[in-house]
């Protein structure tokens, strides 16, 4: 991609495009991120990102155009920056989308792709104030949307990210009003749903940055047992090993905090004699990770609490994860996978004596009901450039080589339930990332402990 700067706009067709190549200097000129030549440690010549090459980036491209309406026009606009208050932004992350469409990680911007036109930028200028607070950006030029817009028969864009930039033109206006926008995001999730190898690459990079990590908060839960305190850890250790942010706020749960879901207060110091469930994940130049472990920081199942309740329920968990790592090969569908989770789950909770069937009930539909109460979380879901993605792709697509799920079986029982008491308060996760191969599955997060004996921080 070449970046214009000042009242200039790139417009040319794909075959001239695919004819470009990257122009630089000597003279080394800060556009916003980095380059190879301003930043020769993160990108080697040749990459518009780390990792990511301008060949692949006009390969994505050509790709959005053919699975494009003929006469179809696609408009995706850039993240927008979001504040803490008037003068404070918060840290900024580019829209998915518009990242792997352009490798622009700047605010602002607006692509534009059609038969017709081919690739289009549409950038701000920046004005000299802009410069002094924020450092220099590419340049844009407006003036011509409307009429390739008029020129279009059906518009597409990118829903979550929209601006009134474009959508306060005569011309977006007129087509919405006559049913002929749609949301790009159902045929950009379709092309980021498989990975290239060099997106593989750093999803294994942004998981084994993780699973370090988190083996190190692990072995520093014994002495600092404060949820706050290990989600800091965990975050400085990414951030060490060369990960850009987290993939989300870290779930620190210690005791009956894990059984909450999406905890994230992360305030409380964890009780001698409980467990500890930490979902973590870091992003790698544009690509996360998300893994879990559920984990007793005094060092042994046995010094728990009912200790020989949490190891048992914490069995049925691992073995459900091993039993579903194993069904993810090509052809099988996380929707399979994941039914597959429910009678392996309620079989062994209905064995325990966590579920019990009521005589007065459909004994199907009691067990079912009472088994999402305790679960009602999916097994698992896409991953890459977000946490949860491609979330247009239906969990009954089947799986092909180059796809990354998570699997992720777990059990939350919440205090005050008519759980029997000794098991109330109980959360257990174990999250792995797994990649679909050719032949079957490569586990990204396998380097992190998960067997019972291997769970000691000490």
């Amino acid at each position: 991609m070449r970046i214009l700067v000042g009242k200039l706009l790139q417009r040319m067709p794909l075959k001239q495009t695919n004819g470009r190549r990257s122009y630089c200097t000597t003279k080394i000129f800060d556009i916003g991120q980095p380059t190879p030549t301003s930043h020769p440690q993160l990108m080697k010549e040749g990459e518009i990102t780390p990792g990511i090459t301008s060949e692949e980036y006009l390969l994505r491209r050509k790709r959005l155009l053919e699975v494009l309406p003929e006469n179809g026009l696609a408009i995706i606009a850039a993240a927008p920056v979001k504040m803490m208050n008037d003068v404070v932004p918060y840290t900024y992350r580019q829209d998915a989308d518009y990242s792997y469409i352009t490798g622009c990680q700047q605010p602002g911007g607006v692509a534009v792709f059609g038969h017709e036109c081919g690739f289009c930028m549409f950038m701000p200028e920046a004005t000299p104030q802009d410069v002094t607070w924020q450092g220099h950006t590419a340049g844009q030029l407006r003036e011509i949307l409307p009429d390739i817009m008029r020129r279009s028969s059906k518009l597409f864009h990118n829903v979550q990210t929209a601006v009134p930039t474009y959508m306060e033109l005569d011309a977006f206006e007129k087509a919405a009003m006559s049913g002929e926008v749609k949301d790009v995001t159902v045929l950009t999730h379709e092309l980021r749903l498989i990975k290239s190898s060099a997106e593989l690459k750093l999803m294994r990079a942004s998981a084994s940055i993780s699973c370090q990590a988190l083996l190190q908060t692990m072995l520093h839960s014994k002495t600092h047992p404060y949820e706050g305190m290990l989600s800091a850890k965990m975050e400085y250790e990414c951030k060490m090993r060369g990960a850009q942010r987290m993939a989300f706020n870290p779930v620190v749960g210690g005791g009956h905090n894990a059984s909450v879901i999406h905890y994230s207060r992360n305030d409380q110091k964890i009780k001698e004699g409980d467990l500890v469930l930490m979902d973590v994940g870091c992003e790698f130049h544009g690509y996360v990770s998300d893994l879990t472990r559920t984990w007793p920081p005094c060092g042994s199942f046995l010094q728990l609490k009912y200790g020989w309740l949490n190891e048992e329920l914490y069995d049925l968990i691992l073995q459900t994860n091993k039993e579903c790592v194993k069904l993810c090969k090509p052809g099988a569908t996380i929707r399979q996978i994941h039914n597959f989770s429910v009678e392996m789950l309620q079989k062994g909770l209905k064995e325990i004596g966590i579920l019990k069937e009521d005589s007065r009930r459909s004994s199907h539909h009691q067990l079912s009901r009472s088994y999402h109460q305790l679960n009602p979380t999916s097994i698992g879901h896409y991953l890459g450039m977000d946490v949860h993605d491609c979330s247009k792709v239906s969990y009954d697509h089947p799986l092909t080589s180059g796809v990354v799920i998570t699997i992720e079986p777990g059990i939350y029982i919440p205090l005050f339930s008519n759980i029997p008491e000794r098991y109330q308060g109980i959360g257990i996760r174990i999250e792995d990332e797994v990649h679909i191969t050719d032949t079957g599955c490569e586990v990204l997060t396998g380097s992190i402990p998960k067997e019972v004996n291997t769970l000691n921080p000490c």
